[in-house]
Formats: structure tokens, C-alpha cells, sequence
């Protein structure tokens, strides 16, 4: 239904002065004044206010639909109880009502516009401020209004965040992922959010507890990039994470000691939790950010990279989490990569947090988020972006927030202080060379992020930007997880059976690191060695898979007996062909794979003798990463090459 102008029949118009009520008039020419907000005390000052809808003509200008609270400050200094004031009289009203970004401020303070623009430079989060002086509404036309409302780009600049944003007020899109966590956490589920760096998971992080606290729901955020994280040992760590709990629950503080053994620790965390949660008779949310800070491989400390902790800590946490308890934790794990949560074994033991949270990755804006985010700010500041504007930034980043935001930040800073102003498509591009700098520093850093921890998903980049579609299908077919990385990060779309780079900025980065040829340096041979190695093994099994299909029960028995060692035997049980050979959950390691080939007698040619093949494996077995992560000279890695040359010449399909 339309909004007319006007003033709602029952609006308490005598509770306001006449200077005030003259205001309200005024505005009521656009808007349409709905009720009065309860008077406020602060101090020893005091205020009224009131609430207004736009027209339907005034809300496509402003790009509000909701109300807009609108102060009254009757004294002629302005102080920053003003602003606190209008922070309460929002509170009175439901969210869902009251446009929180956007306020009105009615002062009799002749240096209104200097006060609030003074203020709000100490604080660029804070929601857009219209000030107003009482005298403003004497004037004879109507432009005063708009103008005050466009003449924001002097206080500030609305894109030119750096830090997370840990308001609302200029969060845009991904309020679904938002409500998504919640809601799974409210169903005794569990969640999982990743993203590449500047992808906004820390101000969705924000925003998720935001809206925790809105909805009662009691969260704990344990950022594992602290070394008050990482730096803990497992059992120190679920200890700091009772207390954390206790704390948000404003429980007693007490002294936490889980005992030493692992049984210990176990038992001990599942009594002082459900102690905690009962007595505070409530289910908590536990945000752990930055997860690959305690998980294997990536771990900022060595005793979650290399020992036992990570396991010892998720088979405890998930043995909280699957028991019975009236109240519970779920867990919301934020980070890069999900592999944590792919990969079935930690340590060749079964992996406690193998698909324990469904993985979603932070969404980059649609289209249509990316014009609400750059026309609704860029109207505030007095510039005008058309849609081939619009369409254009949405090309050249993809929908990601952070360079949207870089990019009209410095098209603001090149644009004169005579505004309003169109942007035209030449100042857009102008201002992308300007920060080209600037971003493309920042897509490297995410590309290097990418490179030193996920090489695999860093490498099939590469070959995209080469314009190597084969081996980036062959890639997809045998790591269908790392193409899904990809596409959720937004780095790459499919289209049809073809994938592309999903946005033009990081194209031309990944590319360029191609345009002056370079030696390989450590990190990429350690790539290439781990790209050709995991590849190579998934067709080994296949091919042994395929010799085991021929064998009858008894064989297979007698073939199982002599390559496994008598623990394994015992440790694996009774090992199934397609088990023992799967492409992705093999139980067994390279070496055990080299006794079945040997125990085949079929894999060798007259060019390449058994003898080879059995060189050739255990080179490559020996040649591994994880297992050394030692420099590896040029000799050396000439060498490895040319056994898995020999071994891919086996095993792997022609091209």
C-alpha cells in the first residue's frame, strides 16, 4: 500500500512545541509522521522525537523503506548525550521497523553541521546523521531538506572502511547466512563459514552475534589467530573454554583443572559443561574464527600441526556435542578452508570432524546487492551511480564488498565537493587505476593466503589462467572438493561444462604473476610435487582396484595377508576390495599400495621393469611434504620428477 504524506490522525502534536511542531509540519510535505516516541531524560537534558515513513517517491530518492527516527535537541550547544539519545529511542522500536542506518537531528545549535561532522569523524561506523537547525525550516522552498541529506559527503566517507564493520548500520546482503547460523544452532546443529581474506567473515561474524543478542541466544567467540588460543595445549584450551562460557553466562568464577590424561580431560570437560549450561539453563554458540589455527597442517603452533591435540580436542568436543544433555554447545567454525572437515583420517585415526558441520561459503553480493550497496551510500555523499556504472564495478570485483567499497571510496576522493554528481563510467575506470595499486596488493595477498596453505586449489588457478582447460577438468574430476572451494570463494563460475574466473580484477592477477617467467621456488615445487603425488595415488588405486576385481575371495585373502603387516591387519579388519581401494577413503598409505603392486605382477613392461616401478614409488613415497617439509634442491626435485614421469607413464590415462 502507497505512503501519502500527511500526519497520522492520532499523533500527539501538543506534546511538542511550536518551533517543533512547525518542523513536523514541514517534513510532513514528504513524509508521513506515524507517532511520537516516549520523551527521554539524559543528564539534565531532555528530548522528544518522533517517527516518519517516506513516500513512496521520497523512498526510491533515499532508498528507505523503513521509518526514520527524527530528534529534537532544544539547546544551543551540542553534546555527544545527543546522540546517545537518538541510540534510545531506537531501542523503543522493533528493528523490523525503525531504519537504524539513517537519522534526523533537529538542533537549535547554529554550528550543527561542524559539531556532528567532528563527532562523526571520531567514529565512521556510526549510522548517517541529518542535522538540521530549527531556523532550516523557514525557508521558502523545499530543497533544504534534500540537500541537508546529500551534503553527507562532507562529514565522511561511507566506503572507506579497512577494519571489519562491527555495526549494522552499513552491513549489506548475506542476512540470510546470518539467520541461517542461527537458526541451526537453534535446531542443536552445527555450522561452518569460509571464505578467502577480505571476504567479510569477520563482519558477518559481528553480525551473527548481533543477532544472537537479539534473539536470546548466548555466544562465545574464541578467535584461534590469539595465541590465548592456539598457544594452549588441547586439554588447557577446552579449560579456557568452560571458563569463556561461565563468563558469558555470568556464572561464579571458578579454578578450571581437567587433570592431565586425555580420559581425564574428557570426563572432566563433559562435567563442568553440563554444570555450567544447566545452571545457566541455556544451549551457547561457540564461533571459533580462524579455525586453521588449531588444525592440522596450518596450525599456528606445533603441537596442533604435528601432534595429537587436534584430534584429542574434537574427539572430546564431539563426544559433548553427540551426548544426551538437556542443554548444549554447537559450534559455528569460521575460517578459509573446510578442509578440516573433508578429510576422513587425522593421524590415520578416523577424524572427528570429518562432515560434522554443513560447509557454506561467504556469498559475494548478487548484482542486485552490489547497486543496493553503492547507490544507497553513494546517494548520502552526493553521488549519483548509474546502472552501467554499477554494472561495471559488479564485473570488475565479482560482487566482493571489500574492493566495491575501495574502489567508490576513491572515486569519492577524486570527485569536487560540488555535489550532487553522476559518476560516469570514464571517472569509474579513472579511480580503478588510481587504486589499482592498492587492490590488486590486496587480491595478491589473498592469492598468496591461497598458494602457501591450499596449493592444490592455488594451482588449478594457474592452469586456468593459462588457458589449460584440460588439466583443470582433470583436476575437477578428481578433486571435485577443490573446483566447490573455488566456486565458493567466487574465484571461478561455471558455465555450461566450462569454468571461468568469476570476476575480471582477479583474473588479471592470477595472470600476471605469469608475465615475467620465474624459477620454482619452494612453495611451488612442494605444489607441483603434492598436485602430481595425489593425482598419481587415486589412478594407482584404481588400477588396483580394477587387478582385485579378478582375484576370487581366497586370492584376495591370501593377497591381504602378505602386504599388510600383522597390525595393520588387526587395526583394519576384515579390509573390503572397494574399502581398500576407494579414490578418496583408502585406508591404505603409498608403501602398502607399492606391496599390492608388487604382489600383482602385472604392472610392469619390457620397457619398465618391476624392479623400476618399486624405485620409482618409494622415491615418491619418500618425497612427500607432510612428511618433511625440508628444502628440496634442484637435483632432488629433477630426480622426483622424473620418477613420477615414469610411474604417471603407468598409470595415468593418455592426455
Amino acid at each position: 500500500m502507497a505512503t501519502n504524506p500527511g500526519v497520522n490522525p492520532s499523533f500527539q502534536m501538543v506534546a511538542f512545541s511550536l518551533a517543533e511542531r512547525q518542523a513536523i509540519m514541514r517534513l510532513s510535505r514528504h513524509f508521513y509522521i506515524t507517532r511520537a516516541a516516549d520523551p527521554l531524560q539524559i543528564g539534565n537534558s531532555s528530548y522528544r522525537s518522533f517517527l516518519m515513513r517516506p513516500t513512496e517517491a521520497v523512498s526510491t530518492v533515499l532508498n528507505v523503506e523503513r521509518e526514520i527516527v527524527v530528534l529534537f535537541s532544544d539547546y544551543e550547544t551540542f553534546e555527544s548525550r545527543t546522540l546517545r539519545a537518538i541510540d534510545k529511542v531506537c531501542d523503543q522500536f522493533d528493528d523490523v521497523r525503525v531504519d537504524r542506518s539513517l537519522r534526523f537531528l533537529i538542533s537549535r545549535d547554529k554550528n550543527i553541521e561542524n559539531s556532528i561532522r567532528h563527532y562523526l569523524s571520531q567514529d565512521p561506523e556510526y549510522p548517517i546523521v541529518i542535522p538540521f537547525h530549527f531556523e532550516d525550516f523557514h525557508s521558502p522552498n523545499e530543497d533544504f531538506i534534500f540537500n541537508a541529506v546529500r551534503k553527507n559527503y562532507l562529514i565522511r566517507d561511507l566506503f572507506g572502511y579497512q577494519s571489519p564493520l562491527k555495526q549494522e548500520y552499513f552491513f549489506f546482503g548475506r542476512q540470510k547466512l546470518v539467520s541461517h547460523v542461527i537458526d541451526l544452532h537453534k535446531s542443536g546443529q552445527n555450522s561452518g563459514l569460509f571464505g578467502l581474506r577480505k571476504s567479510g567473515k569477520t563482519s558477518t561474524i559481528y553480525a551473527i552475534q548481533r543477532r544472537a543478542k537479539a534473539t536470546g541466544v548466548r555466544t562465545i567467540l574464541l578467535d584461534c589467530q590469539d595465541p590465548a588460543v592456539h598457544a594452549r595445549r588441547f586439554g588447557a584450551l577446552l579449560e579456557y573454554l568452560i571458563l569463556e562460557v561461565r563468563r558469558e553466562l555470568s556464572l561464579r568464577k571458578i579454578p578450571i583443572d581437567l587433570g592431565e590424561s586425555a580420559d581425564q580431560i574428557s570426563e572432566n570437560f563433559r562435567r563442568c559443561m553440563n554444570e555450567a549450561l544447566s545452571t545457566a539453563t541455556t544451549d551457547v554458540l561457540v564461533i571459533l574464527d580462524e579455525i586453521e589455527n588449531i588444525s592440522p597442517r596450518t596450525a599456528a603452533s606445533s603441537h596442533w600441526r604435528d601432534s595429537d591435540d587436534a584430534l584429542l580436542f574434537w574427539q572430546t568436543a564431539r563426544s559433548y556435542f553427540q551426548s544426551s544433555q538437556k542443554h548444549k554447545l554447537s559450534f559455528c567454525f569460521v575460517g578459509t578452508n573446510p578442509h578440516l572437515f573433508e578429510t576422513p583420517k587425522l593421524r590415520e585415526v578416523d577424524n572427528p570432524v570429518y562432515l560434522f558441520a554443513p560447509k557454506t561459503f561467504i556469498p559475494m553480493l548478487s548484482s542486485t546487492e552490489t547497486n543496493d550497496l553503492v547507490t544507497r551510500l553513494g546517494y548520502f555523499m552526493g553521488l549519483d551511480f548509474g546502472p552501467n556504472v554499477v554494472s561495471y564495478i559488479h564485473q570488475r570485483f565479482g560482487g566482493h564488498p571489500f574492493f566495491i567499497r575501495q574502489l567508490c571510496s576513491k572515486i569519492h576522493k577524486r570527485t569536487p565537493i560540488s555535489r550532487p554528481r553522476e559518476v560516469s563510467l570514464q571517472a569509474c575506470k579513472e579511480a580503478e587505476r588510481d587504486a589499482s595499486a592498492d587492490i590488486h596488493g590486496y587480491l595478491n595477498e589473498i592469492l598468496s593466503t591461497l598458494k602457501k596453505f591450499y596449493a592444490d586449489e592455488h594451482s588449478m588457478l594457474e592452469y586456468l589462467a593459462r588457458g589449460d582447460a584440460g588439466t583443470f577438468a582433470e583436476m575437477c574430476q578428481y578433486h571435485p572438493a577443490y573446483v566447490e572451494h573455488l566456486l565458493g570463494y567466487g574465484l571461478v563460475v561455471r558455465r555450461g561444462d566450462d569454468y571461468e574466473f568469476g570476476f575480471d580484477a582477479i583474473a588479471e592477477s592470477v595472470k600476471a604473476n605469469f608475465a615475467n617467467p620465474r624459477p620454482l621456488d619452494l612453495s611451488d615445487r612442494w605444489s607441483q610435487i603434492g598436485v602430481r603425488r595425489n593425482r598419481l595415488e587415486e589412478e594407482i588405486r584404481m588400477a588396483l582396484y580394477r587387478w582385485s576385481q579378478r582375484l576370487d575371495g581366497e586370492q584376495w585373502a591370501q593377497v591381504l595377508n602378505s602386504c599388510l603387516t600383522q597390525k595393520r591387519k588387526q587395526d583394519l579388519g576384515a579390509l573390503a576390495r572397494r574399502e581398500a581401494f576407494s579414490r578418496n577413503n583408502s585406508p591404505l598409505n603409498f608403501s602398502e599400495l607399492l606391496r599390492f603392486i608388487q604382489a600383482s605382477d602385472e604392472f610392469s613392461t619390457p620397457s619398465i621393469s618391476k624392479s623400476e616401478i618399486a624405485a620409482a614409488m618409494d622415491e615418491v613415497n619418500k618425497g612427500r611434504a607432510d612428511a618433511h617439509a625440508k628444502d628440496i634442491d634442484e637435483q632432488a626435485f629433477k630426480a622426483l620428477s622424473r620418477s613420477f614421469a615414469l610411474l604417471e607413464d603407468i598409470f595415468l590415462p593418455p592426455a
